[in-house]
């Protein structure tokens, strides 16, 4: 099964496609000195995430102060950071935006679950003061399950015997991930955002969510997006075959300094996150 693995991801043509302008807008916007107008012009190569940016910024969610008519007026209006995220948004909702039979997860749900890890992970980094952009904690959490639409696009009745297997075992969903595939996907998901050239910090993240302490480079990022998805996943947001058996990793909560009461705080205001994140999800 690895090697099967192994010939799908070299096989571009059958992986899910990222559009060329999300990467180059992510190298540009890594330069404190890019221009507006270079990253306008980047982004209106995809007539599609254009479109996109325009709807996502006269939403309710970004509460833009006057109605943007065009890229150049969302950068200028949002800022470059808060445009990055929207075309994170829009450009990632074509590959999460799917039913993941394999895990038992209706498109919605995995969006769902997607924004909500985005958005949770964003506020912990503004919460605790981190050293850590919310952008980049946002996009982080965005992108942490993406190994998931791989393998249940391509293996999805190999999911389905992990599924028969996890009701019979006392184990974690990532250690029979690899038993059966010979990577879990964590693994899988960092393969390919290595494949469409994203940024070492966004692969480390997908590489280590669920065990955050294993994190060489970007352990305090890797913390933030570990607490966010275990949230999301106790509150019943995202679930999938591997159930609500995500523990708290000590070592996340030290990172980031996060509290029990901190964690009460958003435990009590998820409801209100979840509802605001609806335009989003519909977007």
């Amino acid at each position: 099964m690895k090697d099967q693995i192994d010939l799908l991801l070299k096989d571009l043509t059958k992986l899910p496609q990222m559009s060329n302008v999300v990467v180059n807008v992510l190298k540009l916007v890594q330069d404190p000195g890019v221009s507006i107008n270079d990253l306008a012009l980047e982004i209106s190569k995809d007539p599609s995430i254009t479109a996109s940016i325009i709807k996502l910024s006269n939403s309710a969610y970004y509460r833009a102060s006057k109605p943007i008519r065009t890229v150049q007026e969302s950068l200028m209006t949002l800022g470059i950071q808060t445009v990055k995220e929207i075309v994170l948004l829009s450009a990632s909702k074509t590959v999460l935006n799917k039913d993941l039979k394999g895990y038992q997860l209706e498109s919605e749900e995995m969006w769902m679950h997607s924004l909500i890890v985005a958005e949770l992970s964003g506020k912990i980094a503004i919460m605790k003061k981190l050293p850590i952009a919310k952008d980049l904690a946002f996009t982080s959490g965005l992108l942490h399950d993406i190994g998931k639409v791989i393998l249940t696009q391509f293996f999805p009745m190999k999911l389905f015997e992990i599924r028969e297997e996890l009701k019979n075992v006392n184990t974690t969903f990532t250690e029979i991930e690899r038993k059966h595939f010979g990577y879990d996907h964590q693994e899988i998901g960092s393969k390919v955002l290595k494949i469409w050239n994203f940024p070492e910090e966004l692969t480390e993240v997908v590489s280590y969510h669920h065990n955050p302490e294993k994190s060489e480079k970007y352990p305090v990022l890797v913390s933030i997006v570990h607490i966010a998805n275990t949230i999301a996943i106790v509150s019943g947001i995202g679930i999938d075959i591997g159930g609500i058996n995500q523990e708290l990793s000590p070592f996340a909560m030290e990172q980031t300094g996060m509290t029990d009461k901190d964690l009460e705080v958003i435990f009590t205001h998820l409801p209100e996150i979840q509802k605001s994140l609806n335009e989003l999800q519909t977007g």
